[in-house]
């Protein structure tokens, strides 16, 4: 059981060290109106003068690995964020130093085991290094090559500290923050937070990468790797080696013999699978975490985060494919509506025309003119402009496309995604027509229309004993309605103190004929007058910032 204290403590210092970078990267004004401001003696500026997103970035790489994470997960948040911040937070990396271990009896003391017994040889220094883990390469007592990755110590209690301070972060600015409300950013950290803790834990990987081989057992093109579960726990992690080259290394591939083509078809393929057929599909599939075995097999590796989807999500991506493809704007802003976690359209007959204008964008182009990555930007604009929040799967979902679509591109410069995806969308269309899939839907709507009617009598009974009881009460959760509110009172809050302010500052001049006791020729009760009536309007200032 972790120490609350030892946390707290530990959260202090991290704060501190927020505090100096902060004010190191020209953010002070974050700090809000502490009495006392870190010392600038001994920090010094870059060198440059970057512009305030430059600035952000830096001061991101600087607070470490959970804040860089938090900062990547952003980046791909073009719908919420200014597009030049996009493009600083993509240039944030998740590579730091090697962390000095003792690798062997690291390894002895955490899986309780004779290195000597079940090692031939554990290479000492490290083939990988990132924030949460390294990475080491061994060889089995039976010969078997194998990956091992470690778990940093104490990483996980930074990264708890780290995630409190963010917590206070993002509660301010939502406080103080208009902005920051719309954007929902308490939401996407509750997201960010949970992924960063199943990303923790290698026993959430290792089963995670179960799954995934029994997903594509028995197919042909892919080579899954597996976890040696008696070598495993939640701070060890082994598995296999696979020999390859990264799917983007175009010299690697020719070595092989193999067609850069058929590459780019099996992996659009397998991750489609993923996302189509399995609803369990990797959420980083970047050129690193992908490699080409000399069969021309694929191997996707780190399982840390992986996009879920049940089988109600399935079927709702399913009709929204459906929908795009027979260009129903009515249908797909009702799917859109049952997919989004949060909503709020104003204007109704503007989305219904803006999503007319993404059909025009996407037939006014030839298919390998297409620019993926512009045509999701566009769709995001539309939803951060109506108020829509989609759950986390679906975003996940579009920067796999995104990713997937670049791998293609750096392989085939004239790729045309579409028509590689197209067969895959007239499976969904010839799976949704097929005899078998429209019996089974009817028969679920059969079901369900039969629970509804048969519930109905009760239902109609129980809301006409309350009604007779006089229990019924009808509840209204208008959270614009609460907000105004909020800001009414605290409007209210602001003209009082301007008021008192003025009142003092007012009594300040009248009283200064007065004979008395004199400071630089101003009588020390206007003086006192006036310092008042300033400490009111300084107030008001305050609580006018705060309601922006």
């Amino acid at each position: 059981m972790e120490n609350p204290f030892k946390n707290q403590v530990l959260k202090l210092r991290r704060t501190a060290k927020l505090t100096q970078i902060l004010v190191k990267y020209g953010f002070q004004d974050l700090l809000g109106s502490q009495s006392k401001r870190p010392s600038m003696e001994g920090v010094s500026l870059p060198p440059t003068d970057p512009t305030v997103y430059e600035r952000i970035r830096l001061a991101i790489e600087e607070l470490g690995p959970t804040f860089v994470k938090f900062g990547q997960t952003l980046s791909s948040r073009e719908d919420l964020l200014p597009a030049l911040l996009i493009v600083e937070l993509k240039k944030l990396q998740d590579r730091v130093p090697p962390q000095e271990i003792d690798i062997i009896p690291y390894i002895e003391e955490q899986l309780g085991i004779n290195a000597s017994e079940s090692f031939r040889e554990i290479k000492t220094e490290p083939i990988a290094s990132a924030s949460i883990a390294q990475v080491y390469k061994a060889v089995l007592a039976d010969g078997t090559p194998v990956i091992l990755k470690i778990k940093r110590p104490n990483i996980r209690t930074t990264i708890n500290s780290d995630l409190l301070i963010l917590r206070d972060i993002v509660h301010f600015l939502s406080d103080y923050s208009l902005t920051i409300r719309q954007i929902n950013l308490k939401y996407i950290l509750a997201t960010f937070q949970k992924t960063l803790v199943e990303e923790l834990s290698f026993v959430h990987e290792a089963q995670n990468i179960v799954q995934f081989e029994q997903n594509f057992r028995g197919v042909d093109k892919i080579h899954c790797i597996h976890t040696y579960e008696e070598l495993c726990n939640d701070e060890v992690l082994c598995v296999s080696w696979i020999d390859g080259v990264k799917i983007t290394d175009k010299d690697g591939l020719l070595t092989y013999g193999l067609n850069f083509e058929h590459i780019v078809d099996n992996g659009l393929e397998l991750f489609l699978t993923q996302v189509l057929e399995h609803g369990f599909f990797h959420a980083d599939p970047h050129p690193g975490n992908i490699l080409v075995t000399p069969e021309g097999k694929l191997s996707f590796l780190d399982f840390g985060a992986m996009g879920r989807m049940l089988l109600s999500d399935q079927i709702v991506l399913e009709d929204f494919i459906s929908a795009f493809i027979n260009k129903d704007a009515d249908s797909l802003l009702y799917i859109i509506k049952k997919m989004a976690v949060y909503i709020q359209i104003e204007n109704e007959k503007n989305i219904k025309r803006e999503i007319l204008e993404l059909f025009d964008m996407a037939s006014t182009n030839t298919l390998e003119n297409i620019d993926i990555k512009a045509f999701f930007s566009k769709f995001s604009n539309i939803l951060y402009q109506n108020n829509i929040i989609m759950p986390e799967h679906i975003y996940l979902l579009v920067r796999g496309v995104v990713l997937m679509e670049g791998i293609g591109r750096e392989l085939m410069p004239g790729l045309n995604i579409v028509e590689k995806i197209e067969p895959y969308i007239e499976q969904i269309i010839r799976k949704r027509l097929s005899y078998e899939n429209l019996k089974k839907e009817s028969k679920r709507k059969l079901v369900d229309s039969y629970q509804l009617l048969s519930q109905a009598p009760y239902t109609l009974k129980n809301i006409a004993q309350r009604l007779e009881q006089g229990d019924l009460t009808v509840k209204v959760d208008n959270t614009d309605l609460q907000h105004l509110q909020r800001q009414y009172r605290k409007n209210q809050s602001t003209n009082r103190s301007l008021a008192l302010g003025c009142l003092f500052f007012v009594s300040g001049c009248l009283v200064i004929s007065v004979e008395q006791y004199r400071i630089l020729g101003i009588p020390i009760l206007s003086w006192i007058f006036f310092l008042i009536g300033i400490s009111f309007l300084i107030l008001a200032k305050l609580r006018s910032l705060r309601i922006d």
